[in-house]
């Protein structure tokens, strides 16, 4: 929370730059939250993957919203091959929905667009005043990449389709009795008496013949398949391989220095640790308590009390709290005034009064402090001779990587000899899946890509990786195949003889039912004679847990069956349970009232959720029919296919 307290004018820059509102999440009723589109052009040529309405939808256009949505969601790049489907479709659907809306004339005024920003963007208008034009178009532009009359144009639109939304979803309501329903189906809990039947407890009794594994891999023949594997022969280039080329001489360093001094250079500056108590929004009343609260507290420090272990307790800034509210080093600018002020003005080991700042009280504490000064050339040279070390090693490891190339390239036939030409040794992968680790380097995706991209002869790289490069040639393939009994013994009769002790499991606890069943009941007993203990439950819910078996909803019927009766077997993991209904308690309708009205909204919100899908769906499929949407299948398919990983 440091950037709470920086200067004014850093944290508006900060929060302009991170803040996503809600209300620019939720306009877009699509796949991709907080991106809104840019219109059409008129080009009609491959980049074009459907029109609606005569306005185009570009491969540019679908790419850009991929690659935001996959980097804002910080979702793995494999993502893109599973998205890039629905990306079109959303596009296409959101564009139909906009035609629509500008259909039924749902404009938006100047007014509303203005109280949008004033209510939802509260960050730009900080105590009820605007932090100005340039500010304002700054946060546009890192955020959105648009100017201030192009993003007020996309939040118009999107203004306009929420009108769109409310026009199609206002009608829906909910009866007090859903209400009343839905309370009492999530809040009716249950208790059960169970036993579990384990598979690993059956597997000493279970074994499989030659003919039952032949049969097993013969029914499941198409499971047992041989991945492509591939052997090459590589070069690689690392710390290691470029040390000896790494030359640094003390005159290299002084020069350095000489160059740099400005970067050597130490500003005023302050260590400083702080327990803060926020006011921010809060009413006269409560800023009262608060101020009480923090003098107590500093009462406490000043009578010796450990100020890390206060500011653990009390501080609201909670990311300095962990660390017993320590910052760290503060130069001036950095902090806003107040803090600022009171910082530079104590000696290390002082604690100050309580300091007021837009943020709360805080309570202050330096911990060393540094005058302004030049750093000496013996105090940087360690980290100098890294620099350098680090910045001439990676441009010997690039002019390494690209002589190994050129010298794979004059001897593909022969790596050793492009080895000797650059002077490293040459290693040897044989027979390697995707999954393989590769010696020397180890498991990286984007070699295994690398690798099996290309053919027998080839050579490719240099493959980047963490630290080191790979330039590499291709020497033998084997393609995927099925495999042959003799191949995949041994994973077949661990196939095999799991799942015949997963079938003696449910067999077993089948007859563990119907023991029950025959004692009246009586689980405890007949759990007794099969070795296995009858264990009960506390009280759960639907959506609760059950420690050793897991979630509530694997016994489907523990809320619909009648109460004391024997039920199951459920699947818990890998073990099979059979249950009794020991007691069935209602929802405590105390509690309705203070619940009903979040279960309301929630059933409301799905039920127009739901609407609005179907509208948006039939209003897809009347304008294919009246033939104002065209899709060019090859030019989806081909960007689909330009996103597989």
């Amino acid at each position: 929370m440091f950037h709470l307290f920086r200067s004014r004018r850093q944290a508006y820059r900060i929060m302009l730059g991170v803040i996503l509102t809600p209300i620019i999440i939720t306009m877009v009723i699509t796949l991709i939250p907080g991106i809104f589109g840019t219109g059409g052009t008129t080009t009609r040529d491959d980049t074009v993957l459907a029109q609606v309405g005569g306005e185009d939808i570009t491969a540019q256009e679908a790419q850009f919203q991929l690659q935001d949505y996959v980097r804002t969601q910080r979702l793995p790049q494999g993502a893109y091959s599973f998205l890039a489907p629905r990306i079109v479709q959303d596009l296409v659907t959101d564009r139909v929905v906009q035609m629509e809306a500008d259909r039924l004339g749902l404009t938006v005024t100047e007014d509303e667009l203005a109280e949008l920003l004033r209510t939802q963007m509260t960050f730009l208008f900080p105590d009820g005043n605007f932090v100005g034009k340039d500010q304002y178009a700054a946060f546009v532009q890192e955020r959105f990449n648009k100017s201030i009359p192009d993003f007020e144009q996309s939040l118009r639109k999107d203004l306009a389709l929420v009108k769109l939304r409310r026009l199609v979803t206002d009608g829906i309501v909910v009866p007090d009795s859903e209400v009343k329903a839905e309370f009492e189906r999530r809040n009716e809990k249950v208790r059960i008496e169970y036993a579990s039947i384990s598979p690993a407890s059956l597997q000493s009794s279970v074994s499989s013949t030659p003919a039952e594994l032949q049969d097993y891999f013969q029914k499941h023949r198409v499971s047992y398949t041989l991945p492509e594997r591939r052997s090459f022969q590589y070069l690689v280039i690392d710390d290691a391989a470029v040390a000896s080329r790494v030359k640094i001489t003390p005159e290299d360093l002084q020069r350095y220095y000489n160059e740099n001094r400005d970067r050597f250079r130490v500003q005023d500056r302050v260590r400083v640790t702080h327990i803060l108590f926020k006011t921010t929004d809060r009413t006269p009343d409560e800023i009262k308590k608060i101020e009480a609260k923090a003098q107590d507290v500093l009462k406490q420090v000043k009578a010796g009390k450990d100020f890390a272990a206060l500011a653990k307790e009390y501080s609201d800034d909670t990311p300095s709290a962990t660390k017993g509210g320590e910052i760290g080093w503060v130069t001036h600018g950095q902090t806003v005034p107040e803090f600022e002020q009171k910082a530079f003005s104590l000696k290390p080991g002082e604690v100050s009064g309580l300091v007021k700042t837009q943020y709360g009280f805080h309570i202050i504490k330096v911990l060393d402090r540094e005058n302004a000064h030049l750093k000496t050339f013996q105090e940087v040279e360690p980290a100098i001779r890294q620099e350098l070390a680090r910045d001439r090693g990676d441009t010997e490891k690039t002019k390494l990587a690209d002589a190994a190339r050129a010298a794979a390239n004059r001897h593909p036939q022969d790596l050793a000899a492009a080895g000797r030409d650059v002077g490293l040794p040459v290693l040897t992968a044989k027979l390697l899946d995707r999954s393989s680790p590769v010696p020397g380097v180890g498991t990286d995706p984007a070699l295994a890509d690398s690798i099996f991209s290309g053919v027998k002869g080839s050579v490719l790289g240099p493959v980047s990786l963490t630290g080191k490069s790979v330039v590499a040639v291709i020497t033998d393939v084997q393609p995927s195949r099925p495999a042959e009994f003799s191949e995949v013994a041994e994973k077949v009769k661990s196939d095999c003889n799991r799942a015949k002790t997963q079938e003696a499991a449910t067999a077993r606890a089948k007859q563990l039912l119907e023991k029950a069943q025959s004692l009246g009941g009586d689980l405890k007993k007949a759990a007794k004679g099969f070795g296995v203990d009858a264990k009960t439950s506390d009280l759960f819910t639907r959506d609760g847990s059950i420690p050793g078996l897991g979630s509530a909803s694997i016994l489907k019927d523990a809320f619909t069956a009648p109460a004391h009766s024997i039920q199951g077997p459920a699947t818990a993991g890998l073990d099979q349970v059979v249950y009794k209904i020991t007691e069935r308690v209602p929802a405590d309708m105390s509690l309705y009232e203070g619940e009903s009205k979040m279960i309301r909204e929630n059933i409301l919100s799905q039920r127009q959720n739901e609407a609005f899908e179907i509208f948006k769906d039939a209003l897809r499929e009347r304008m294919k029919k009246q033939g104002k949407i065209k899709m060019y299948q090859d030019r989806i398919d081909r960007f689909i296919a330009s996103n597989r990983g």
